[in-house]
């Protein structure tokens, strides 16, 4: 095994465990220190990563942003509620102005600690750095170093959170992964789609009772 891939896996598990550790003891400035691990390890570590221009926008992202975005906004709802409601047996109710502003704040703090963090490490560092000589595909538009970084990125979400129901992020991440690949490995699109993602769910969360 090369040493790039050594050093990813040691990174990911060093920073699966610090979250777990972080989330167990209710650390009160995990919301600053992980996020800075999340960039800060890469750098310190692998010598040989090229991060300058991963926030930089691409002419070739944006298309796929606003085909994604708009299909999110009008699809995700009728998939949320029909799985919290219909399915879970939740009830329905309107959220005041407050209630909706106060979601939208969470999904746009979420920029800092969370999208911009985490788009760095998964699809700046992994997908585009270690596994880029996996960049084949083999579902259709889905490429290895896509599928092997939504892998982790759901593991780590689900032991971090000691809480299996979160390895579903492995979907959105290969959304984010599709994002970074029409990008030309720049993340500035899939961090973008992170928080429309987080802002959208964050929302229809206070409709449910």
């Amino acid at each position: 095994m090369e040493s790039r891939t050594v050093k990813a896996i040691l990174l990911t598990s060093i920073i699966t465990i610090i979250a777990l550790a972080m989330n167990l003891t209710r650390f009160e400035y995990r919301y600053y220190i992980f996020p800075a691990t999340l960039i800060l390890l890469p750098i310190i570590i692998d010598k040989n990563f090229n991060f300058r221009y991963l926030g930089l926008p691409s002419k070739q992202g944006f298309k796929l942003f606003s085909q994604v975005s708009i299909l999110t906004i009008v699809f995700y709802p009728l998939i949320f509620f029909g799985y919290w409601i219909c399915f879970k047996g939740n009830t329905f109710g309107l959220p005041g102005s407050s209630q909706i502003l106060s979601a939208v704040s969470k999904g746009l703090t979420g920029v800092l600690i969370a999208a911009i963090p985490e788009e760095f490490f998964f699809r700046g560092y992994l997908q585009e750095h270690v596994f880029k000589k996996y960049d084949f595909k083999i579902i259709k538009i889905l490429s290895v170093k896509n599928i092997l970084t939504s892998l982790l990125f759901g593991a780590v979400h689900a032991i971090a959170f000691l809480d299996i129901t979160r390895a579903v992020t492995f979907f959105p991440s290969l959304v984010f992964g599709l994002m970074a690949e029409k990008s030309k490995g720049r993340v500035f699109y899939s961090v973008l789609f992170h928080v429309v993602a987080n802002i959208v769910a964050f929302i229809l969360w206070t409709f449910v009772r």
